[in-house]
C-alpha cells in the first residue's frame, strides 16, 4: 500500500499521475494534504494514510521543489 496518493496537480507533465495513484487508493487514505511551493503556489492535493506525515513533503520535494505541507483538520488547513 502506497503510504499517499496525488488526487490533484498543477503540474501538467503530473496529470497521467493521479489516474495511476486512483488505483492504489484505500479506505486508509482519509487525511487531505496540499504540497506548496516558497511562493505559496499550489502544485499537488493528496491523501494520505497519516496525518500529520511530513512523507508526501520529502517524497515530492526532489521532483518540484515544494516546501509546504499543510493537513486539513477541524475544518481548516493547517501548516506543518
Amino acid at each position: 500500500m502506497k503510504p499517499y496518493i496525488i488526487t490533484r496537480t498543477t503540474l501538467s507533465e503530473e496529470k497521467g499521475r493521479i489516474r495511476e495513484d486512483q488505483k492504489y487508493k484505500t479506505e486508509r487514505h482519509k487525511f487531505l494534504f496540499r504540497l506548496y511551493d516558497d511562493d505559496g503556489e499550489l502544485y499537488y492535493e493528496g491523501l494520505s494514510v497519516e496525518n500529520g506525515s511530513f512523507y508526501p513533503l520529502d517524497e515530492e520535494q526532489s521532483n518540484s521543489g515544494v516546501t509546504e505541507i499543510h493537513y486539513f483538520n477541524n475544518g481548516r488547513w493547517e501548516q506543518l
